[in-house]
């Protein structure tokens, strides 16, 4: 056996199989996703802590009202229509049928959309006006946790639009396609994730807004 037989016997004996890499990358997004669940938790855990809590009547202090229920479900409606847009894409890769980078790019520019709706709800958080200097600032407890999971859903979304593109192009380049989807199978995941966390947080601001004390 000549030495360059041998070399390429060698390295075939350490290649793994495609199954074998898509299977331990999915692992790995769902690890992310479990971290990234406690994030989430533990934002939902201090609204629902603090909103016990309502120290001082602090919770929602006189003057401060509750945010828009309809806002915060139509930033969910709109991730939750980019989500089945890229879930579409990546059943068009799949398939190798037309439109499959399309679909990908409407799904990041509805994340983008739903970014957009996410800073106007920041913009209008819940404000008082401060008794000593007279100036309107986010005033209480229940406006803080509104205003970190808004934030959270926020970088949630940046993050979104960055995987979009990334997905688009490689696809347009013949990078992901119906031989290799992986890559698309994995944003696709954690797409249906962001959607649910974002889903969990409206219905915890939207449902419990006062305080039971």
């Amino acid at each position: 056996m000549t030495t360059t037989a041998h070399h390429a016997d060698a390295t075939a004996l350490h290649h793994e199989p495609p199954e074998m890499v898509a299977g331990r990358q999915v692992l790995g997004v769902w690890l992310f996703i479990a971290g990234d669940a406690v994030v989430v938790g533990s934002l939902v855990f201090t609204y629902l802590y603090l909103r016990g809590l309502n120290t001082l009547s602090q919770w929602m202090p006189k003057g401060v009202h509750g945010a828009s229920d309809l806002l915060a479900w139509g930033i969910v409606a709109a991730a939750a229509a980019s989500a089945a847009a890229v879930w579409a894409g990546e059943d068009a890769i799949r398939r190798q049928t037309g439109g499959r980078v399309g679909l990908v790019l409407a799904g990041t520019v509805l994340a983008l959309g739903s970014l957009a709706l996410v800073v106007v709800a920041i913009r209008n958080i819940p404000q008082a006006v401060n008794a000593t200097s007279g100036v309107r600032q986010i005033a209480g407890s229940y406006a803080s946790g509104l205003l970190a999971i808004d934030v959270s859903n926020l970088i949630h979304l940046v993050v979104l639009a960055l995987l979009g593109v990334g997905v688009a192009v490689r696809t347009s380049k013949g990078r992901i396609s119906a031989q290799a989807p992986t890559h698309a199978r994995l944003v696709r995941i954690y797409w249906v994730w962001v959607v649910v966390s974002m889903a969990i947080s409206a219905a915890l601001t939207t449902i419990f807004v006062a305080s039971p004390k």
